[in-house]
């Protein structure tokens, strides 16, 4: 499930087509540095609309990687939209007797959510699509680390809105924002009970952030977490006439008080994306000046 030197990794579009073909190049090269091989789904590179391909053609890649005997992790190009329509149908039979880790962000939480129901790890990270920008080297390595089963650990500045609190650790969940609101009511909403809830978003207004934040409120994914983990919150769209509340504020007023809340992780939508594993225990530490995530190694035996 975690790679290994001459291990084989697929890289596959399941939603938003690519807009161009460096992409692809950028991850092969940084691949090829780590001494991994890849190739690339046959429809990745199509165009059909929005989509990378119709989804059959981008159906038919990612369950050739799921299938596939020598592949030990599936890299999705970039998010946009379009897992969703093609998630019933992937038939995960062989993933079950030969796992692999699946990897990407934003629209691929749909993806991440199955996983978890079938109790697998799955890892949120930078997509290829983020490559063609200037990605921090600490980025890199602890992408690298988390590809490899090593351990992920990093820090970042405390907030002022943080929680009171040393340390906290549970199992990891989340993922997009508006992904995993979409999902509500669904057979793939979310199991947040007793677990570390991650979020992240971009593009959305306080208005729209208020609303699913009250959406998973009234839907109970609120109410028994072990912390609430806020990731980076991009490209808020202003709103006319504002709406009154910082994000800071709309996140408080919704959880219940009882858990630990971190804000401003450096997850999401940015070029300092850096990784965490899903359906892994996470530990939190805080001191004064710092939080620090922390995950442990999983090497296959």
């Amino acid at each position: 499930m975690y790679l290994k030197p001459d291990d084989l990794v697929a890289l596959v579009s399941p939603a938003g087509q690519l807009p161009d073909s460096i992409i692809v190049k950028e991850a092969q090269k940084l691949l090829t540095k780590w001494k991994v091989k890849s190739y690339i789904g046959a429809n990745a590179l199509n165009k059909n609309g929005h989509f990378a391909g119709t989804d059959e053609e981008r159906l038919a890649d990612f369950q050739e990687a799921l299938d596939h005997p020598k592949v030990k992790l599936i890299w999705a190009l970039r998010g946009g939209y379009g897992s969703i329509r093609i998630i019933d149908k992937l038939d995960f039979t062989a993933f079950k007797k030969h796992p692999k880790l699946i990897v990407g962000f934003s629209d691929i939480t749909v993806i991440h959510q199955k996983i978890q129901q079938l109790n697998y790890e799955s890892l949120h990270a930078i997509m290829p699509v983020q490559l063609k920008n200037k990605i921090p080297k600490d980025v890199i390595q602890q992408t690298k680390n988390a590809f490899f089963g090593r351990s992920i650990r990093y820090k970042f500045e405390k907030q002022e809105q943080n929680s009171s609190f040393k340390k906290v650790n549970g199992i990891v969940t989340g993922g997009n924002l508006s992904i995993l609101y979409s999902l509500l009511g669904t057979d793939l909403s979310p199991d947040t009970d007793h677990k570390i809830l991650f979020i992240e978003d971009v593009g959305e207004p306080l208005y729209a952030i208020d609303r699913m934040m009250i959406a998973l409120k009234k839907a109970g994914k609120l109410k028994k977490l072990k912390a609430l983990l806020i990731g980076q919150f991009t490209e808020i769209n202003e709103n006319k006439p504002k709406f009154g509340k910082t994000l800071y504020d709309i996140i408080i007023e919704h959880s219940n008080g009882n858990y630990p809340i971190v804000f401003d992780a450096p997850i999401g939508h940015v070029t300092k994306n850096f990784p965490l594993m899903l359906g892994r225990e996470l530990t939190i530490h805080q001191n004064n000046t710092h939080v620090i995530l922390e995950q442990p190694a999983t090497y296959e035996k």
